[in-house]
């Protein structure tokens, strides 16, 4: 489809019991769109086709092809009726917000959480590019706050006032109800972990009560995922570049269109903070 067949076919085919999931690959000026129309409109799971290899890189191309299937096999064997009748998200966990950043993350993240006044009712997750065994260290690197922070582990709970650090290792599963669990499933991709996944997950479950916040950052991940946190009706926003050490992640995710305020790490925390004192 292009995008006004797929508005057409959706409008047409209120109920799609012959379709298991949608890979969206299509060009970039089009793509938000179809995330609108399919996230707004559609209860399936969806994929959505981002750096496709060369064919003539057969290797690359071939990894590439193994991890769709995995994903569509994954996504294709989760029955519809148990997305459709997932239990509400706990109450106590109304708001969540994802911080995400690579190069000079740890400094930006943590001058944005020195900023930002204490017991926000909100919880937070932050998903930093590093390296395996640093991410345990990121605790001690990013103080100086009132927000606990502690590395997922196990299956944890997020609760309002705490940060949880996304592990560089292994794959998280957001569920309902604010549960977290860390699987066994290494993460794929250039980058861990992949900011794009986490994002995208958090946003289908929390919608529009999802905040992103990208930090300094290398390479453009997060921008995919921007763009399905925009479409499940979350906010965006994103530090200005020429305050990055690295302005490539913002960058990415100010050119999508889907940046609602740009700011210094300080300035977005008295951006949030305002949000609570109206």
């Amino acid at each position: 489809f292009d995008t006004a067949s797929l508005g057409q076919y959706l409008e047409t085919n209120k109920s799609t019991p012959d379709i298991d999931a949608w890979l969206v690959d299509i060009e970039d000026n089009q793509i938000q769109q179809s995330l609108d129309l399919l996230l707004g409109q559609s209860d399936l799971p969806l994929l959505v086709n981002d750096d496709i290899p060369p064919v003539q890189e057969a290797k690359d191309h071939q990894v590439w092809q193994r991890r769709l299937l995995e994903k569509l096999e994954v996504l294709v064997i989760r029955p519809a009726e148990a997305i459709a009748s997932s239990p509400p998200v706990d109450s106590s966990v109304n708001k969540v917000w994802v911080l995400v950043a690579s190069m000079g993350g740890p400094d930006a993240v943590k001058r944005f959480l020195t900023t930002l006044p204490q017991a926000l009712p909100i919880a937070m997750v932050y998903g930093q590019h590093i390296e395996t065994n640093f991410d345990g260290l990121l605790t001690n690197a990013v103080t100086g706050h009132d927000y606990p922070m502690q590395l997922a582990s196990g299956e944890q709970q997020l609760v309002n006032g705490n940060i949880l650090v996304v592990p560089v290792d292994h794959q998280l599963r957001f569920l309902s109800r604010g549960r977290v669990v860390e699987t066994r499933k290494a993460w794929s991709g250039s980058y861990q972990p992949v900011l794009d996944q986490v994002i995208a997950d958090l946003a289908r479950i929390y919608r529009q009560n999802l905040g992103v916040i990208v930090f300094s950052g290398m390479c453009n991940d997060g921008e995919i995922g921007c763009r399905v946190a925009k479409a499940c009706g979350g906010t965006v926003w994103a530090q200005t570049p020429n305050s990055c050490l690295s302005p490539d992640m913002p960058s990415a995710a100010i050119s999508t269109g889907c940046v609602s305020k740009q700011g210094t790490p300080e300035q977005l925390a008295e951006a949030l903070a305002e949000q609570f004192s109206l």
